[in-house]
């Protein structure tokens, strides 16, 4: 008992001259009684299989103990599109929303939209969520894509407010940990270092034992930033916040997805990447344990996971817009023209006169020039993302293991039979196509029609198709709720005018981009995603969930209505 007291005493002082420039705002906080909150932390791309791989091995001992004192892991079935913007929307926001992938082409303005550029994602919620609460109103997000509503959003895609690059980046957080833990930012610089010969080291490693191979271009960057900078920037806000007593906090870490799409999830250096996670989310364990402004209750949770897969590219010698392009100049319907981010320029018109119309300050036009000198010299590096026939064609959009395909010239989406008077023999190439393992598109009413190499399925929302019917979904889930999950998902008017899923043979997935990780449709491990509570909870007490809604409803909102209605202390 004296322990326990004398150790949290220690603990008290050390966040209190560690944490020294941030007393005022929580002795702010605590003057109007010591309030509940939550601490989310999700670790993007894990899939409980995986998360339990780690932990057998020993990576996750921080983890491992959160565990043993009181808390229990579940999974539950990830929504449709399995992909981080879709599942914070419903997070953030409670309801089902109308993001059909990470990259989409949105009919009303001829634009690809893209949910790692800030001014796309920014757009898409003012849309969605106008005027709407979200889960973080008051509180902070940190390396997430929207926002939800918080006050303070740092790294973080969207923002309800225009901020300058000097604050996305961590404004004066980030200059107080460099100034006040010189330590941590020497960490961080030498683990820059380390972070770059250890991804020579593995892409050495890869090219001996991986059967599949990616291109490198940004990786090595991107890598040592999600793993190094940005881990260790957003641990340290999140911490600073927790000691503030922010009421709702909620930080993505991306690293290990990052590597799983590069090496595959069950990867060693994916899986080894854990550690370092591990030893954040530690930091951050202890913060609220013993140094926190607000009684937090601590969850742990995953969004998606991955399936291992192959490169679509690397396995039919041609990516997928050049196999369609291919297919239409043989039938002189069409052509397809190449080139990562070609229509991305040609048709940001509408959203660029939008942006600059409002009234903006000159840091926040140094930001928008920033971003855009950046997104020119690197667009070179990206690799193809979408196809597109910028004269009235056809655009496919690629997101992992889902691809959206557009007919354009209309601005409603085309039935599949509206597909084949104008590609005629179009479809038939798709659902043939090995690498492809079934099609959707939409017909009369509420039809949802499913193509595939053995035939077609025609499903309403009053039908039992056989079984029998059904098998070439068995390697992607239950058949019938595959179709029922598929079925819902296909009637979003923002999806393209075919939805093409990757083959799936149960052990590998077809990825449409250059990736050997896939997520975003279904079929194994990136369907099952992980979510820590601790035990009681009565989330605990229902066998099995699925989507994402349970997540605002029954497990983030009850702590903003507890912290509601919970007297001062």
């Amino acid at each position: 008992m004296h322990a326990t007291r004398l150790k949290k005493g220690l603990y008290s002082l050390y966040y209190g001259l560690k944490l020294f420039p941030f007393r005022k705002e929580r002795q702010a906080r605590l003057l109007e009684g010591r309030r509940r909150g939550f601490v989310g932390i999700q670790i993007d791309g894990l899939s409980f299989p995986h998360l339990s791989q780690a932990l057998d091995r020993g990576y996750l001992p921080h983890i491992e103990r959160f565990l043993r004192c009181g808390n229990k892991l579940i999974e539950y079935r990830a929504g449709l599109p399995s992909t981080t913007p879709a599942a914070q929307a419903v997070i953030f926001y409670g309801a089902e929303s109308d993001i059909p992938a990470f990259r989409w082409f949105e009919r009303e303005t001829g634009q690809v939209l893209t949910c790692n550029d800030p001014d796309h994602v920014q757009s898409c919620r003012e849309k969605l969520f106008p005027g709407r609460p979200g889960l973080l109103e008051g509180g902070s997000s940190y390396s997430n894509i929207l926002d939800g509503g918080a006050a303070r959003s740092v790294f973080t895609v969207s923002s309800p407010h225009p901020q300058t690059l000097f604050g996305r980046m961590g404004g004066l957080r980030i200059v107080l940990m460099l100034i006040l833990h010189p330590l941590r930012a020497f960490r961080m610089l030498g683990a820059s270092v380390l972070e770059y010969f250890a991804n020579r080291k593995d892409e050495w490693y890869g090219r001996r034992k991986r059967r599949w191979r990616t291109s490198e271009g940004l990786f090595p960057f991107i890598r040592i930033f999600c793993n190094v900078i940005l881990r260790e920037l957003q641990t340290f806000g999140v911490i600073a916040d927790v000691y503030a007593g922010v009421p709702n906090i909620y930080t993505t870490y991306s690293g290990y997805d990052e590597l799983a799409h590069h090496f595959g999830p069950d990867s060693w250096p994916a899986l080894r990447n854990l550690r370092y996670i591990d030893k954040r989310i530690g930091e951050i364990m202890r913060a609220v344990n013993y140094g926190a402004g607000a009684d937090y209750q601590l969850v742990l949770l995953s969004d998606h996971g991955q399936t291992p897969g192959y490169p679509f590219q690397s396995r039919f010698g041609a990516t997928l817009g050049e196999a369609v392009s291919a297919f239409l100049r043989e039938q002189q319907e069409a052509a397809v023209s190449s080139g990562p981010l070609e229509f991305t320029r040609i048709q940001l018109g509408f959203l660029r006169e939008e942006l600059d119309s409002r009234t903006q300050g000159w840091r926040h036009r140094v930001y928008r020039a920033t971003k855009d000198f950046l997104q020119r010299k690197i667009q070179d590096l990206v690799p193809e993302t979408l196809k597109v026939d910028p004269e009235g064609g056809v655009v496919i959009t690629y997101s992992s293991s889902l691809a959206h395909l557009y007919i354009t010239g209309t601005r409603k989406r085309l039935s599949w039979r509206e597909v084949e008077r104008v590609q005629p023999l179009l479809l038939r190439f798709l659902s043939r196509h090995k690498g492809i393992g079934f099609v959707v598109g939409v017909g009369e009413e509420d039809e949802v029609w499913f193509f595939h190499g053995g035939g077609t399925l025609c499903t309403t929302p009053d039908s039992d198709p056989p079984t029998a019917d059904l098998e070439f979904l068995r390697p992607y889930g239950v058949p019938h709720d595959v179709v029922e999950e598929v079925r819902r998902y296909a009637r979003s008017e923002l999806c393209g005018d075919l939805v093409l899923f990757g083959a799936y043979d149960g052990e590998e997935i077809a990825c449409f981009d250059d990736q050997v990780g896939g997520h975003g449709s279904v079929g194994g491990e990136q369907s099952r995603p992980f979510l820590i509570l601790p035990l009681g909870h009565p989330v605990l007490e229902r066998r099995w969930h699925s989507g994402y809604e349970f997540l605002y409803h029954e497990v983030f909102r009850p702590c903003l209505e507890e912290a509601a209605d919970a007297p001062p202390a």
